[in-house]
């Protein structure tokens, strides 16, 4: 006869996952902040839904509370951004200390692989789905490695869903957080999501995103009403009201995609499954979904109420620098509009310091965000992440100064900007901040609608707190308002027979002949002068604009003005004749002088004979032209 054997249980082991946020950030919300504008990130939920069943697991939150650095743990799993590095090592070394044995993960190992080493056990690289088990399992028969990498992108079929339920209650705004799909085909110069998730994007099935939603809503709403059955009959009525209003847990679910709509095809069949649930919910879009009016209605109607969109920024040139063309600039506004028409609250995301903007970038900013009703908007400053584009050019030109990574977090000046100085790049930041969430602004922006009009005061009037603790002031100088009115892109519409910049010509650009003539302006540091770069095609009605733009910033600028011709492809002989006249300037800002750069190189043919009255000409000496 055959002895059965008998499996011997495993040992209950205990896991703590952290997730870290300096408490001493002026950053750090408080509670009624976190209810309104905050909710967890899916990291160590996920982590936590590939661990074996029989170890026990808390999940801390350093947003939410005090880290428990003698909780009884067989190991401690931290997942680190870039800009909570150090104090993610922090944290690691005092578990260390301890005697616990730590596992770090997250974007940065993966990028800072050998630096994150020094404070841990062993550290998992890339998506963990596949790579945590291992892990694990070598963890418990002692043989657990220092490096786990991640050997393929994990497919999304049949994916666990994360364990939301053990993050903390009544901390965030909504805990109902899920995603649908993940990568980006996009290639946005300054973004870590393409090169950690890949550039191909994976979605997961419908039915079972839609199952795992059935769940976590019905586990809320358990929760919900077993809170309310626990209070007092007054704190039950709060609870009642906010829900009524869509300012409590459970209100709305989050799809925290990087870019949730990467297929319409698959967001028809999700949204169209959505509709029986009768849910609320927002995601991050692309703004230009709001060129299909089928689709966002269809979006409206299974219950999107918010969309945050990666607008980056409101100038073309800059979109071009980061690789993000597809951001149409001249159709932003009946994009936003559409969402607006639908009854979604349109929440960009802003970045400042990109290479093609100057000082006028703020203000001008917050005016379109303003005038376009954008109920929230998400400011950043452009930061050189790790494993980015970005920072291997900006490393290469020696343009980074600032290597705290506390300071990655888009809110701190890292690197120097090529059109102001870093201090005027971040004091127009916490200028922009404070200018679109002062309190006329807020009424501006939140007026025009009724829909649910509790929640989008709400989350601004959080908003502007933090921003009123954490941000000083700042300001614009007296220049930045000189040079929003000196820019500018003309139109060249009086093009026969054009003179071909001869520079341009040895160079081998393009011969094309623009339809515009682009002006921008930064102020000159080291030469106290407004340096005014021409871009296009000079006719003689732009000529004549770009004259009289010019005498209004010196006049008002009280600055020498310095206008570089080496960009303008093309020319016309009346506007060469028509910028001549250096007693135009002279009249109108008798204290300042005019001086033209490289005119003389560029278009030395068809200035023979022309005189060039009351100014200076420049050949190549201005080097940072």
């Amino acid at each position: 006869m055959q002895l059965m054997k008998l499996s011997r249980p495993r040992k209950q082991r205990k896991l703590l996952l952290v997730d870290p946020y300096p408490r001493e950030s002026p950053y750090h919300l408080g509670a009624s902040e976190r209810k309104a504008i905050w909710f967890p990130k899916l990291s160590l939920p996920a982590i936590a839904a590939y661990t074996p069943e029989h170890w026990e697991i808390e999940i801390q939150d350093e947003a939410v509370r005090q880290i428990d650095l003698d909780y009884p743990a067989d190991m401690v799993g931290i997942s680190v951004m870039t800009c909570y590095a150090p104090r993610a090592y922090q944290l690691a070394d005092e578990f260390r200390k301890r005697g616990v044995p730590v596992v770090l993960g997250g974007v940065h190992p993966t990028y800072c692989p050998d630096e994150a080493l020094q404070h841990c056990d062993a550290i998992v690289t890339g998506e963990a789905e596949e790579s945590w088990p291992r892990l694990m399992d070598d963890f418990e028969a002692g043989r657990m490695q220092r490096h786990y990498k991640m050997e393929q992108f994990p497919p999304l079929d049949h994916y666990k869903p994360p364990r939301v339920d053990l993050l903390s209650e009544d901390a965030y705004m909504t805990r109902q957080c899920t995603f649908t799909t993940r990568g980006c085909h996009f290639d946005c110069e300054f973004c870590s999501v393409s090169p950690f998730n890949g550039k191909s994007t994976r979605r997961r099935p419908v039915a079972e995103v839609v199952a795992e939603i059935q769940r976590v809503k019905g586990w809320v709403c358990e929760e919900l009403v077993g809170r309310m059955g626990r209070s007092s009959v007054l704190e039950a009525l709060k609870i009642a009201a906010k829900i009524r209003f869509g300012i409590e847990d459970g209100s709305i679910f989050a799809f925290v995609d990087d870019l949730h709509n990467s297929n319409r095809a698959y967001c028809r069949e999700l949204w169209a499954a959505l509709k029986p649930l009768n849910i609320k919910w927002g995601c991050q879009s692309t703004l230009f979904l709001g060129d299909d009016a089928e689709m966002v209605k269809l979006a409206a109607e299974s219950g999107c109420v918010s969309v945050f969109v990666g607008l980056e920024s409101i100038f073309e040139e800059s979109l071009g620098e980061t690789h993000k063309p597809f951001n149409k600039v001249k159709k932003f506004e009946e994009e936003i509009k559409m969402f607006h028409d639908h009854g979604i609250m349109v929440n960009p995301g802003i970045v400042f310091g990109f290479d093609n903007d100057d000082e006028s970038v703020f203000e001008r900013t917050v005016e379109f965000l303003v005038k376009n009703h954008c109920e929230l908007a998400y400011f950043n400053v452009l930061t050189p992440l790790p494993g980015t584009p970005l920072q291997a050019r900006y490393e290469a030109a020696g343009r980074i100064f600032d290597r705290n990574w506390a300071h990655y977090d888009g809110k701190h000046v890292t690197f120097r900007p090529t059109r102001m100085t870093p201090e005027q790049l971040q004091e127009g930041f916490y200028w922009a901040q404070h200018q679109f969430y002062s309190l006329p602004n807020i009424w501006k922006r939140i007026s025009n609608t009724s829909q649910r009009i509790i929640p989008r005061f709400q989350m601004n009037w959080e908003f502007r707190r933090v921003i009123n603790r954490a941000c000083p002031k700042g300001g614009l100088s007296p220049v930045a308002a000189v040079i929003k009115t000196l820019q500018a892109k003309l139109p060249s519409v009086e093009m026969e027979n054009p003179i071909p910049n001869a520079l341009l010509a040895l160079k081998k650009v393009s011969g094309q002949v623009d339809q515009f003539l682009s002006i921008k302006a930064r102020k000159h540091e080291k030469l106290t002068a407004l340096l005014v770069d021409l871009e296009g095609a000079l006719d003689r009605l732009n000529a004549a604009e770009l004259k009289t733009r010019i005498a209004e910033a010196a006049s008002k600028a009280k600055l020498d003005i310095i206008v570089n011709f080496e960009h303008v492809r093309h020319a016309t002989p009346q506007a060469l004749a028509t910028l001549m006249d250096g007693e135009f300037f002279a009249k109108a800002a008798p204290s300042v002088r005019v001086r033209y750069r490289m005119i003389q190189g560029a278009f030395a043919s068809s200035l023979e004979g022309m005189s060039f009255h009351g100014l200076d000409l420049l050949a190549e000496d201005l080097q940072d032209a």
